[in-house]
């Protein structure tokens, strides 16, 4: 009796970030499954722990605030919008918002953006977590027949199954499949591609800056309480804010950019995760996970064996660690993982600005071969790498709040606020890019930094002074000030 009670109910969960927060019965089940417990083995920063010990949270958590900030949004503007969606649309949402990261591989964003794009030849398909996040979420569901609890609680398997994954993974071309365009705004919650409003950088952002010791200046609760659904003149839907958060919504771009500066591109963080990446690059013909029907699967092909991929976590490092194997390549990736736990690290030699176009995969192999041929042999290509960094809004150069809506209660319809509207003091540039040279061997240090500062002249770059591509760790407050602040937060808690 207690078993069908439980399968019924909500359940609750202590977030260390949102509190106590309720889960619908079919988002616990799959919970509660091989494929989304992996989670709790990837770091949600990748290598960022190596450099803020803080950073300890994994994509188990992010993926259930997700979920919970989804149902916290959609219970907003339904609370006046009656008619906006129904009880099957919330649950796809809430699903595809606790499932939107199931595709992510070892050390998060390292796997998809660096170790898989050393495997992709022109005949090669780009992949993507999103793309992994979909094929998993189908073995999911296959591997622990939850066909009938997904029909059980009113929904239509196929139909919306397919629309999950458009929530999770929108494709480039609209109108979306779906649901129709009364219900576009749906699309604006999980994985918003218009204007990158949504919950899963609300959630990130509150949890990141949590563990790492950042202050958050972005308050997403203000921001659920005034959100509503309007319609554009074709009758597709949207999602808007009160005119009067547009400040709110800025800082939250402005907290993006902060993190990616401090934290997310770290030039440590880029050492660590290139030397994991080297290590993972080595031990691709030697380590091997179990597939669907016993089949041995290399590390780069799990992303197409959903079975391999389950076993496939941060635990690889352990793996390759763990490996007796005599072969020179996995000597070499042990070798690397040991510098990383010894502290014996890539190192940065120097970077620079770049004010105009962005150099392409490409454009880097180049720079490389220049800077190495300026050494007289003394370097070789695999001896240095070059990082590109781009600290932006989330869309380039460009500024995403002119693409999203805001309504007033003084005035009808919807409209666009342009950041000239508000303020002259709002940047007229919304992206830095640069470019950091590393070396492999720290003794190569100095002749790196001599090759690339000989190197900029002739692409008209200005080496920057050390120290200025990365901010610095956040400076901690004094126990008295620690004191204090506590004092204040307990009178208030008081009051509430």
């Amino acid at each position: 009796m207690q078993h069908i009670i439980d399968d019924c109910y909500p359940k609750i969960f202590n977030d260390s970030v949102h509190g106590h927060i309720e889960l619908h019965p079919l988002c616990v089940k799959i919970i509660d499954t091989p494929q989304f417990q992996r989670l709790r083995n990837i770091k949600q920063l990748g290598a960022t722990y190596y450099t803020y010990p803080g950073a300890c949270h994994n994509r188990f958590e992010h993926c259930i605030g997700t979920c919970h900030l989804a149902a916290k949004l959609l219970r907003q503007i339904r609370l006046h919008q009656t008619e906006a969606c129904d009880d099957q649309d919330d649950l796809c949402v809430q699903i595809a918002g606790l499932c939107h990261d199931l595709g992510h591989g070892p050390f998060s964003h390292m796997f998809d953006h660096q170790f898989i794009p050393e495997f992709q030849t022109q005949t090669y398909r780009k992949w993507n977590h999103e793309e992994g996040s979909c094929k998993m979420l189908d073995h999911l569901i296959a591997e622990n027949d939850l066909k009938s609890e997904f029909e059980k609680y009113g929904l239509n398997f196929e139909k919306d199954v397919a629309f999950i994954k458009e929530l999770i993974n929108p494709p480039s071309e609209q109108p979306y499949k779906g649901r129709p365009k009364e219900k576009q705004f749906l699309y604006e919650i999980v994985c918003n591609k218009k204007n990158g409003v949504d919950v899963d950088k609300w959630d990130y952002f509150a949890r990141d800056c949590h563990h790492l010791g950042i202050p958050n200046s972005f308050d997403h609760n203000r921001v659920i309480s005034n959100m509503m659904v309007v319609n554009s003149s074709d009758g597709t839907s949207h999602i808007a804010a009160r005119d009067k958060d547009f400040d709110q919504l800025h800082e939250m771009f402005h907290v993006r950019s902060m993190l990616h500066r401090r934290a997310y591109q770290h030039r440590v963080n880029t050492s660590i995760e290139t030397m994991i990446c080297d290590a993972m690059t080595l031990a691709n013909d030697h380590i091997f996970y179990n597939g669907e029907n016993g089949k041995r699967v290399k590390i780069s092909e799990c992303i197409d064996d959903m079975f391999a991929f389950t076993r496939l976590t941060d635990n690889v490092v352990f793996d390759i660690m763990n490996s007796e194997s005599p072969h020179a390549d996995m000597v070499k990736a042990r070798q690397l993982i040991q510098r990383i736990h010894t502290r014996q690290l890539y190192q940065y030699c120097a970077g620079a600005r770049i004010n105009e176009t962005i150099p392409s995969s490409s454009d880097v192999r180049k720079f490389v071969i220049e800077i190495v041929e300026l050494s007289n042999k003394k370097l070789t290509k695999g001896d240095i790498f070059i990082s590109v960094v781009r600290i932006n809004y989330g869309d380039k150069d460009n500024n995403p709040l002119e693409k999203f809506l805001f309504y007033s209660k003084n005035s009808p319809g919807a409209f666009v606020i342009r950041a000239d509207e508000v303020s002259s003091m709002l940047p007229s540039s919304f992206q830095d890019c640069y470019i950091q040279v590393f070396c492999r061997d720290k003794n190569m240090k100095r002749l790196t930094e001599q090759c690339f500062r000989g190197w900029c002249p002739s692409k008209g770059l200005t080496p920057m002074r050390s120290g200025l591509v990365d901010g610095l760790t956040p400076q901690k407050t004094s126990p008295q000030e620690n004191y204090h602040s506590e004092a204040k937060r307990c009178r208030r808690n008081l009051y509430e």
